[in-house]
Parts: structure tokens; C-alpha cells; sequence
């Protein structure tokens, strides 16, 4: 296997005896000029992200190019035809970016709480100090982001399979919400940066599951407001008899 200097995807070489490792002779991955710089097919096999690579990459590298890749090129990332086996790899990324994307989104506010700039009043934390808020979010936030995968992932995937479209199974669905967490980087910008963040991850998971999955975005679209239809139904079901008597 090689690695691309440029994208770092993986793919497979031929190495002949007695021969250049880059023959001369045009072929698939190569140059026109026949120079050793290969070109990556965009139909090409990879073989998972960089995270997962990251044994030849480097940890650090290769949480940096899987962070690169989800947040400007997610359409790279999903549309391999293959990936390793499992959860356990696309869950810890996905545990380690979200929670650390939520720490910073709890950061500001704990912050101004701490310099007592926003008091929190009668609230749950309000006999707490900041130090305790923090050691508290660090225990918690953990916990919490792996739940929100896994359910969000088994709703999200159901209301795929109601639109016909979650056709490379549950897995597939929680590859792409686990490496979505790494939108919530954007939490770092004050205030603003959850609304960015939430919208980010949004646009990642359409184009994620629209390749993953090999389906249209109307498809994705229908099952991203599926649950709105449905809860709006609901409410409509249940405030019938009300209105009826109403009017």
C-alpha cells in the first residue's frame, strides 16, 4: 500500500522485481509524463479514514487530516465502497472530538460564571463552584455524547430505512454521526460558535449519508424531516378533540 502526499489516501502498488517501483508505462495512478506523483482514482477503494490509519500516519497526523477531511471534504471521507469492520473505531473518534466539543461549548458560560460576569441564580449549579461545574461536565459530557451517538444514529438509520435508503445498514449510519462530532470544534468561538457548529455537523451527515449510502439527497432531506412531520402529526392528534371543541 501507498500513501498520496497530498490527500493521504491509501491504495495498492505492484512492485515487480528488477523493475521501478514507478514503471515508465502509463498506467492507472500514474502521471501522463510517467513522473512518480500518483494520481488518485476517485472511485478508488480506501481503506478507512485517517483516524484509522493512523498507526502509519502518526495519532497526531492522523487526527489532523481526519478532522481536515470531515470538515472540508466530507464528501472524500464517505465515499469509500469499504471500511473496517466494527463500531469501536468511528465511536472513539466520535467520543473524543464530541466531548471535547462540548467541554468548549460549556466553557464560556462556566467561564463568566466562574468571574461572576452571569450568576445562575437558583439553578442546579448555583451552590457549585466553577471547578466543581467543570469536574462535573468532564464526568458527564463523556456519557452523554456516546448515548446521543447511539440513539440519535439508531433514529436517524430507522428513518432511513422508512424512505428506503438506509441501505449499508446501522453501521454505516453511525460512521457518519461519529465523525461528525468533529464540527463541534467550531464550539470554540464564543457563543456563536454552537449555532455554527450544529449546522456544520448538519451539512456533513446529508452529504455523509448521501454517499455512504449510495442514495439522492431528497432521501436524506425526507429522512432528516421525517420526525418533524411525525411530531407535528402528533400534535395534531392529540390537540384535535380540543379544537374541536373549541371551534
Amino acid at each position: 500500500m501507498a500513501v498520496c502526499p497530498q490527500c493521504h489516501q491509501r491504495f495498492p502498488i505492484s512492485h515487480r522485481k528488477n523493475t521501478e517501483l514507478f514503471p515508465r508505462e502509463k498506467s492507472p495512478g500514474m502521471l501522463e509524463s510517467g513522473t512518480s506523483k500518483p494520481l488518485i482514482d476517485s472511485n478508488a477503494e480506501t481503506d478507512g479514514s485517517p483516524w484509522e490509519n493512523r498507526d502509519d500516519l502518526g495519532l497526531l497526523n492522523g487526527i489532523f487530516l481526519t478532522f481536515k477531511t470531515v470538515l472540508f471534504e466530507p464528501r472524500v471521507l464517505f465515499k469509500a465502497r469499504s471500511y473496517p469492520e466494527g463500531l469501536k473505531e468511528p465511536l472513539a473518534f466520535g467520543l473524543l472530538t464530541g466531548g471535547l466539543g462540548d467541554m468548549l461549548a460549556f466553557f464560556w458560560p462556566v467561564l463568566l460564571f466562574s468571574l461572576g460576569l452571569v450568576p445562575f441564580g437558583d439553578s442546579v449549579f448555583g451552590h457549585l463552584n466553577g471547578i466543581w461545574i467543570f469536574l462535573t461536565l468532564m464526568v458527564g459530557i463523556p456519557v452523554l455524547v456516546v448515548l446521543n451517538m447511539i440513539f440519535y444514529s439508531g433514529i436517524l438509520h430507522l428513518m432511513l430505512l422508512i424512505v428506503r435508503g438506509g441501505k449499508e445498514g446501522y453501521k454505516s449510519t453511525f460512521r457518519v454521526v461519529a465523525y461528525s462530532q468533529a464540527a463541534l470544534a467550531w464550539n470554540i468561538i464564543p457563543f456563536m460558535g454552537v449555532w455554527i457548529a450544529t449546522v456544520w455537523k448538519l451539512v456533513i451527515q446529508v452529504i455523509g449519508l448521501h454517499e455512504i449510502h449510495h442514495i439522492s439527497y431528497a432521501r436524506v432531506i425526507m429522512a432528516f424531516l421525517l420526525p418533524v412531520f411525525i411530531f407535528f402529526v402528533l400534535i395534531i392528534i392529540a390537540l384535535g378533540p380540543l379544537l374541536m371543541l373549541l371551534f
